[in-house]
């Protein structure tokens, strides 16, 4: 009997190992396309990668005013030209999304540095319990180091936290009721919901002294987002990252947290101090807790100013140019460390420049980059196309209003370009729009300067600024081509004098 039972039981195991095999070879990647594509992100980065940054949305979000709209991750890479920099981006995910996406990169990858968006945010109820949640937890099963029969059985059986929306507003809600500040003696308010009722009762004013809505709903936003005290052995984003430093210190990497940069100013100006003391007080425990795990924690929660901010009516973590450049900076010369040979030292950003240059190439992200075409190049292996269906070349796009007007009485613009036909009526254009002035739009004709075909020609152009353009909110410069005829636009420079 006992012969029989092992017999069946062995062939039970012959069975599963075959029916993994088939699912495995045939059907287990069509499945991590339709309901894990997220590995993708980790597919994407290249075997000889030294550095990966690793976040959410605030890596990748830009203004639509920024002159460069790469990432933070991007502007990293400038100070270290010698090493591969790349990144892996997930919006509203997590440090429990960041972990099994990093344990999923292979161990033959020689990573040296991994960086990891730490965001004050993630910590709060309200990310914890989001609606969100379950769709991201969803889409991480096939990756669980099973068997993948194993997980697509996992799969079928909703293995992962699939509470409704009701039951997740519970939660929060039963966050903002019972959990309380402490020391109670050290706050005018108990918990959030008290802090929160108390806003919303009295509300802000705005400047003619009346009660404001919309700024009254996004101070409360502020407290909901903001009024919490991380501790460390019960908030589930401590647990999170931990593994993430267990896996670091398994793999051999130096492991860099970038505490992002919150908008302070607004805070304090909406709700006050108070609220910056707690802000301040989880900053300061996130930093003493990781640093004393051997992390290196840049600290950057009031590094970036309000206007930076490019979601004025909500708490977000997306910065304009500027902003996203003086994280880098910070985060690149804090672990210059783990990389002296290759760090390259850059200029400290500057709030607003007045010399611009793009080579096509694709490293300076200006509007319209969909454009770029290897057909034709005068330098490098790229230019922008327009004509015959682009009508737009690439587009320089700038707050000039933040450039002192002292700076900024004209405008000096040049470009290489290669025409096959003079059968067009191609302008370069210049536009301005803002809150306080008329729309401006002024075309000249590309003919007028360059006549040649068949070869790449300098394009130079001087244009005063008007007077009523100077606060302009937008400032664009592009080439406009409705034609079928083909032009090549090659090293744009753009300069203000």
């Amino acid at each position: 009997m006992a012969k029989k039972v092992l017999i069946k039981f062995l062939m039970l195991i012959l069975l599963l190992v075959a029916l993994n095999y088939i699912y495995t070879t045939w059907f287990f990647e069509k499945d991590v396309q339709k309901y894990s594509e997220i590995v993708n992100l980790v597919r994407s980065v290249p075997k000889e990668v030294d550095v990966i940054y690793i976040g959410e949305s605030s890596n990748v979000t830009y203004r639509g005013d920024d002159s460069d709209k790469r990432s933070i991750s991007a502007f990293i890479s400038d100070y270290f030209p010698n090493l591969v920099v790349c990144d892996i981006t997930k919006p509203a995910a997590h440090a429990g999304i960041f972990y099994p996406l990093l344990s999923s990169i292979p161990d033959s990858f020689q990573i040296s540095t991994v960086i990891v968006t730490l965001n004050l945010r993630s910590f709060n109820a309200d990310w914890i319990y989001s609606k969100l949640e379950t769709p991201l937890q969803k889409s991480l099963v096939l990756l669980n180091n099973y068997p993948p029969l194993v997980n697509r059985f996992l799969l079928s059986f909703k293995a992962y936290d699939v509470s409704n929306d009701a039951e997740r507003i519970k939660q929060v809600k039963n966050k903002w009721e019972n959990e309380m500040f402490y020391p109670a003696d050290s706050f005018k308010y108990k918990n959030v919901a008290e802090w929160d009722y108390d806003m919303a009762m009295t509300g802000i004013k705005d400047s003619a002294g009346r009660y404001s809505q919309s700024l009254t709903e996004l101070a409360c936003h502020y407290i909901k987002a903001y009024a919490f005290q991380i501790d460390t052995l019960s908030n589930p984003r401590i647990d999170d990252f931990d593994k993430i430093v267990k896996l670091a210190d398994k793999r051999g990497w130096n492991l860099v947290f970038n505490l992002l940069p919150e908008n302070t100013q607004k805070a304090r100006q909406l709700v006050g101090d108070e609220l910056i003391y707690m802000m301040n007080q989880n900053a300061w425990i996130l930093t003493d807790y990781f640093t004393r795990r051997g992390v290196l924690v840049v600290n950057n929660l009031h590094l970036v100013d309000d206007e930076q901010f490019v979601d004025q009516n909500w708490t977000t973590e997306h910065y304009a140019q500027y902003g996203r450049q003086l994280i880098a900076n910070k985060v690149a010369n804090n672990m210059k460390r783990y990389h002296e040979n290759e760090f390259k030292v850059l200029e400290k950003p500057e709030r607003y420049q007045t010399v611009f240059f793009n080579d096509c190439e694709g490293e300076e992200i200006w509007g319209q980059m969909q454009t770029l075409s290897t057909d034709h190049s005068f330098s490098g292996e790229k230019s922008s196309i327009t004509g015959a269906g682009n009508d737009y070349s690439i587009t320089f796009e700038y707050p000039i209003k933040i450039v002192p007007d002292s700076l900024k009485q004209k405008v000096l613009i040049s470009f290489w370009m290669y025409q096959a036909s003079l059968n067009h009526d191609a302008k370069l254009v210049i536009q301005a729009s803002g809150n306080y002035l008329e729309d401006y739009w002024n075309g000249f004709a590309l003919q007028d300067v360059v006549n040649t075909t068949n070869e790449w020609s300098l394009y130079s152009l001087e244009v005063p600024i008007p007077d009523n353009v100077l606060p302009a909110d937008l400032f664009k410069v592009y080439i406009y081509n409705p034609s079928n005829t083909k032009i090549f636009i090659d090293d744009f420079k753009i300069k203000f004098d």
